[in-house]
């Protein structure tokens, strides 16, 4: 009887091998990129989640427009003489940080962070409150505008962060029944808090002229705010004049090719 031939066991191709070596260095490569990111991420969440315990203030009350009263009865700076209350020591914040012209906050979303100005537009996009190199960047003021809000349109900046912090949360406004439920953006300052209450929101260029400042209050500003106020995407209810200043925030769309624009006018 002729015995059975053993058949020879094949080894894996060198191509077939290269091709797996390949593999297992992207798959590692990509692991350490989202681990990268993931820490970069956390490192900038826990900086302002520890500014926010020690700086946050609690949701202010809501301002009753026509009589210049909050609903606790509190008068606000413009009616009185009374000084406008202040909810954050922002001077302690800029003992940290000069940069520090005060606190932005929105209740009931989110947003609420320290406030930057600083002579180069490009820094707090990718440096944080205490100037650490990180993606979230900071809540920033343009640099052409005065840092004391004096100008009538200011234009404050911020990330559209994929874990939802920053600006993240403006996105929420192109639902109407979600600006009705948080009508008002309230600004600490060196004198106190101010209060804005949204009157547009929509998508618009980067180079738009919605980002347009150094207004006087005559007929050009009232153009512009008429302008803004009629690419809303949908009627806020809310009347614009040019005796009002007004801010800006604004934010990347998801794409990046478009800014997402929450215009606000100072009710106090």
């Amino acid at each position: 009887m002729k015995k059975g031939r053993k058949k020879k066991k094949r080894g894996m191709s060198m191509p077939l091998i290269l091709a797996m070596g390949v593999c297992v260095i992207v798959l590692a490569v990509s692991i350490w990129q989202l681990s990268s990111i993931f820490l970069e991420y956390k490192a900038g969440t826990d900086e302002y989640e520890k500014l926010q315990d020690t700086f946050a203030p609690e949701e202010p009350s809501e301002v009753n427009e026509d009589d210049g009263e909050k609903d606790d009865g509190t008068a606000t700076e413009d009616t009185d003489g009374e000084e406008t209350v202040k909810r954050v020591a922002v001077s302690e914040l800029q003992a940290q940080n000069p940069d520090t012209v005060g606190w932005i906050q929105i209740p009931g979303t989110g947003i609420s962070y320290p406030l930057m100005h600083t002579g180069d537009d490009s820094y707090y996009l990718n440096h944080t409150f205490s100037k650490k190199v990180n993606s979230a960047g900071s809540i920033f003021m343009e640099t052409l505008n005065n840092p004391d809000f004096s100008d009538l349109h200011t234009i404050i900046y911020g990330h559209n962060m994929k874990n939802g912090s920053m600006f993240a949360g403006l996105k929420e406004y192109r639902s109407a029944s979600y600006m009705v439920t948080h009508p008002n953006i309230y600004v600490d300052l060196a004198d106190g808090t101010h209060a804005y209450q949204v009157f547009s929101v929509y998508e618009a260029d980067a180079d738009s002229d919605s980002y347009t400042i150094g207004f006087a209050p005559d007929e050009q500003y009232e153009t512009f705010l008429s302008t803004i106020k009629s690419r809303s995407q949908y009627d806020t209810g809310v009347e614009v004049t040019k005796e009002d200043s007004i801010i800006t925030l604004s934010t990347c769309t998801r794409n990046g090719e478009k800014r997402f624009v929450v215009h606000a006018k100072k009710l106090y």
